[in-house]
């Protein structure tokens, strides 16, 4: 087996750029804990990050956590325990906390890899055409990743080609969105229809808005600079492999 096979710290396809970089495990692990999921996929782990992502919608509503959260932090606690469902928050417990321990554990392991890979030469083609379409690997600008998030989370993703993220962060959002009442609450808060507002908004499903807008802008703004960094290392290796003289000495 070659090294490169062996230790792979990329790959390209027509609908995602994946890469294998340091990041900061408590970083990841504080995003499956703000929203399950998110750590896997800002690890490029989606299977497991898009599964969590519809556990945590599912049982979340089920067991009416969110609502019981909003009367907890308002200080109506027996409201709180009144409204919680007991049978799906002992199912809710176990796979949030593997999913914050796993996340975790994983970056870990793949910051050993990205550290080892460093060393090792790529071995990605820098574009990819088929059928379906086209990929390739180029300079992007981080702050428009982030620009087109602030505008809709997923279009970010869209931007640096990561397809099936986007699709997932666009469903995600336009559910919780619709569920929410969040945009009639905004045309009625401009129009100063505050208790209207308020009767409009369902606060069970705002509380899912700041973790799923927020992340959509971090994961698109760091893939971003990755990519950038990837597309150097990739230039200076052809360059090296291609155009520099064998018996050329690099000074210290």
């Amino acid at each position: 087996m070659s090294r490169i096979s062996r230790r792979e710290s990329a790959n390209i396809t027509f609908y995602n750029i994946a890469v294998v970089h340091r990041r900061s495990p408590g970083l990841v692990a504080w995003w499956s804990a703000a929203f399950p999921g998110f750590g896997f996929i800002a690890l490029g782990s989606y299977l497991k990050g898009y599964l969590l992502v519809i556990w945590e919608f599912f049982i979340n509503i089920n067991s009416n956590l969110n609502l019981a959260i909003i009367y907890a932090f308002t200080g109506r606690f027996e409201m709180s325990a009144a409204v919680l469902d007991t049978r799906w928050l002992l199912l809710y417990c176990p796979m949030y906390i593997l999913g914050i321990w796993c996340s975790y554990r994983l970056t870990i392991e793949l910051n050993k890899v990205a550290q080892i890979s460093r060393s090792q030469p790529l071995g990605i083609r820098p574009q990819v055409i088929n059928g379906l379409g086209i990929n390739l690997l180029d300079k992007r600008l981080p702050y428009m990743a982030m620009a087109w998030s602030i505008l809709m989370p997923g279009l970010g993703h869209i931007y640096t080609t990561r397809l099936s993220t986007a699709l997932v962060i666009i469903v995600a959002w336009l559910v919780t969105v619709l569920k929410s009442g969040f945009l009639p609450a905004v045309h009625l808060t401009v129009l100063g229809q505050f208790n209207q507002a308020t009767l409009a908004a369902d606060p069970e499903w705002l509380l899912f808005i700041p973790s799923i807008y927020c992340f959509a802008l971090f994961d698109a703004y760091d893939h971003c600079v990755e990519y950038n960094k990837l597309f150097d290392r990739e230039q200076a290796q052809f360059l090296r492999q291609d155009y520099q003289d064998s018996g050329f000495i690099m000074p210290l």
